[in-house]
């Protein structure tokens, strides 16, 4: 009798345990799916915290190289204008030595043409009281002296004084007096350096389709000239201003190689390094 009874329930709880056995895999499976899915939401939200964060960096990096290029560039502009005021220094102190040379010269000739006439020196007349002219110690039958004219200023002189309205600014009465220089005495020893200086008054100006026909005329007649790597120099400096980058780099190129150890092949080795920085628009 308790053999019948006991059977029954085994079945019965045997029943019962495989009803509740699915149902307590299936939890569990959908435990385990719960907590693979808070994991991976755990490592998307580190994922995006840590893309963030990159993108700050990267967003920081960028402000920073764009202030550093910033710098750059101003560093550069303010090299490039301390540049172009040392050359302009250096012309207008060139133009003052040369004034200086011209006019030690003119002193030389005069002391030579002195040391050459040695005249006596002359009383001026002394006018009488009936109005003929004597000198101090002298006859009344001696003829009288000649007026003496004065000469026109020399070549010398109309270069001289140019340099000086070039100095001062007066650039129009400059040009015309280098060119009389030019008229008066093309084959003279100043005609080159005239010449450059007309192209010099043209580029102060901003002239420079004029200035580089001066400059180039110094370079193809005067081959000997001293202003020869000067006119190089500025031509090459007046094509950067026109935008003509190429030949500008070219002229600058050309310039290093001719003149080397000067200060002409230095400051185009600084310009053409400015020109190959910075990107043509």
């Amino acid at each position: 009798m308790r053999r019948q009874l006991l059977i029954p329930a085994i079945v019965a709880a045997l029943v019962i345990v495989s009803l509740s056995a699915p149902e307590a895999t299936a939890q569990r499976d959908r435990d385990n799916i719960l907590a693979q899915l808070r994991q991976i939401q755990a490592q998307l939200s580190q994922i995006q915290s840590s893309h963030a964060a990159l993108k700050q960096a990267m967003d920081e990096l960028t402000v920073a190289s764009a202030a550093q290029q910033d710098s750059l560039r101003r560093t550069l502009t303010d090299g490039n204008v301390v540049l172009e005021r040392l050359e302009q220094d250096l012309s207008v102190l060139s133009a003052r030595v040369d004034e200086t040379n011209g006019r030690l010269g003119n002193l030389r000739q005069e002391l030579a043409s002195m040391r050459q006439n040695q005249q006596p020196f002359l009383l001026s007349p002394v006018e009488t009281a009936d109005g003929e002219g004597e000198t101090s110690g002298g006859s009344p039958e001696d003829p009288p002296r000649k007026p003496v004219v004065a000469a026109g200023p020399s070549v010398t002189d109309i270069y001289n004084q140019s340099r000086i309205d070039y100095t001062q600014g007066r650039y129009a009465l400059a040009i015309s007096g280098f060119q009389d220089v030019l008229a008066t005495d093309p084959n003279g020893d100043l005609a080159d350096n005239a010449l450059y200086w007309v192209g010099e008054s043209y580029f102060a100006q901003r002239q420079y389709e004029r200035a580089i026909d001066s400059f180039d005329t110094v370079i193809r007649e005067y081959p000997d000239s001293n202003k020869r790597s000067d006119a190089y120099l500025k031509k090459a400096m007046s094509l950067e201003n026109m935008k003509r980058r190429s030949e500008a780099m070219l002229m600058y190129e050309l310039i290093i190689e001719q003149f080397p150890r000067t200060q002409h092949q230095r400051i185009a080795r600084s310009r053409l390094e400015g020109l190959m920085r910075t990107t043509p628009p």
